[in-house]
């Protein structure tokens, strides 16, 4: 029996009795001191960092494996965080998973690194298949404290877990806007509305002639781009000239990744004016995605490289949402931050994507160039004020529109999720809150030596 297999039946035995308990016993059943909700990268950082610092950890996810969008979304390379001259910036249990996986890989491979890395550390209890419904709060004059979480499984039971720190690593920030926490959506925080960047859905093809794209790819013919033995990305001058069926779709730029059985992923249509938190709006993003496939297959045949004989491999499970709510939280991540390349006193990670914010109408053009600045995430930043036990961990953190544009990729996440973990085991321990740890410098000192002692970065240069 191979690893993967071993691990899956492993974490399925505990979910079945962790659920027998449940359905036998109270309301709400402990889910020992830090309940993670949420299966994604952020999550599996959370859950492993909290764990490590000795606390007893429940990771609750909504599908069958852990990996979020790497595995349900078919995204499968890194949108890195380096320096501007291509030098590492981040440490900590990012570069764990990097070294695993590399820059490029597989959804069973994602799945397989994370169940791996979780299944190392006995204090973790996993649940898979089930999400968030609903949470019971208590109000203070300190804030609100989310006592207790219920979840419902795949074949519609529920269940009610209690935690004293509640990490949600969730990508919508689910959890928090159930307890009431404050927040925005998509761009609303400029005045304009409430759009949020477009969802996408991956796909693959066979037929892909890669020594072809690798040796083909021409920056005079295609813009700024290139291409590996494992990915390629740009085509965006060539891709001008492409138009698409659907009034609400549009094609940028492509992102392919060549899987070890030759098929090739292509990140390519984007499909405008959808909430990513409506599964009736991500049905519809689907039927649009796969009418417009045919014709974008059709179109790269004719005009790009290697594509002459590319037909449709198998479209990904899952869209690919990259922005729905923003928290308001103890501090607030701007473009600014991004841009000026602010590290403040409480960095918990060095980022560095650049500003890419996909358009929310289709004649809205790029407000930043591809330029990398290295910024710190702050602590404050993962803390919504509202809130006293919960941390976030994932895009919906408290960053305005634009800055979400870089924060959202999913090694800064994990580096959220690190910290949250320590935070939440801090947490515990010391009987204080996420709100007062934000505006303690001796905590934040500590978190931060914690952070530095597990291989974390925290300053540039």
């Amino acid at each position: 029996m191979d690893t993967m297999r071993r691990l899956a039946l492993t974490f399925a035995l505990v979910a079945a009795l962790s659920l027998g308990a449940l359905a036998r016993g109270a309301s709400a059943q402990s889910a020992g001191s830090v309940l993670v909700v949420g299966g994604t990268p952020a999550g599996v950082a959370a859950a492993v960092s909290a764990a490590r610092q000795g606390a007893d950890v429940t990771l609750v996810a909504g599908k069958r494996v852990l990996g979020g969008i790497l595995t349900d979304a078919m995204m499968d390379q890194w949108d890195l965080n380096v320096a501007p001259g291509g030098g590492a910036i981040q440490g900590g249990l990012f570069s764990e998973v990097h070294a695993a996986l590399g820059d490029a890989f597989t959804p069973n491979d994602a799945a397989r690194v994370f169940a791996d890395i979780v299944g190392r550390e006995p204090r973790i209890h996993v649940i898979f298949q089930a999400r968030a419904t609903a949470v019971r709060s208590l109000h203070g004059t300190a804030g609100t404290e989310v006592a207790a979480v219920t979840f419902t499984r795949a074949d519609g039971g529920t269940f009610t877990l209690a935690a004293d720190e509640i990490v949600d690593a969730t990508d919508d920030g689910d959890v928090a806007a159930m307890a009431g926490a404050r927040y925005d959506l998509g761009r609303q925080d400029t005045g304009s509305d409430e759009r949020m960047q477009p969802v996408t859905l991956m796909f693959t093809l066979r037929g892909v002639d890669w020594r072809k794209v690798e040796a083909g790819y021409d920056t005079a013919r295609y813009g700024a781009g290139g291409a590996t033995p494992r990915r390629a990305w740009g085509y965006a001058r060539v891709l001008n000239g492409y138009r698409p069926l659907a009034p609400n779709a549009i094609v940028r730029d492509l992102n392919a990744g060549r899987e070890p059985d030759g098929e090739v992923t292509l990140n390519a249509i984007d499909v405008l004016g959808i909430d990513g938190r409506s599964d009736d709006d991500l049905t519809r993003a689907r039927v649009v995605a796969e009418r417009e496939t045919p014709r974008l297959i059709a179109f790269l045949r004719a005009h790009v490289g290697g594509f002459e004989d590319a037909t449709l491999g198998r479209y990904a499970d899952a869209i690919y949402v990259r922005e729905t709510r923003h928290f308001a939280g103890v501090e607030r991540l701007t473009a600014t931050d991004v841009w000026g390349g602010t590290i403040p006193s409480d960095t918990i990670g060095l980022s560095s994507y650049p500003l890419d914010l996909h358009p929310v109408t289709p004649d809205e053009r790029l407000a930043y160039a591809p330029i990398r600045h290295v910024y710190g995430i702050p602590f404050g930043a993962l803390v919504p004020r509202d809130l006293t036990n919960l941390i976030l961990a994932s895009p919906a953190i408290s960053a305005t529109h634009l800055a979400a544009g870089s924060a959202r990729v999913i090694p800064t996440t994990i580096e959220e999720g690190e910290a949250a973990g320590i935070a939440a085991a801090f947490a515990q321990r010391e009987r204080t809150t996420f709100t007062a740890m934000a505006r303690d410098a001796d905590a934040i000192a500590g978190l931060r030596a914690a952070l530095v002692r597990g291989g974390s970065i925290l300053t540039a240069g």
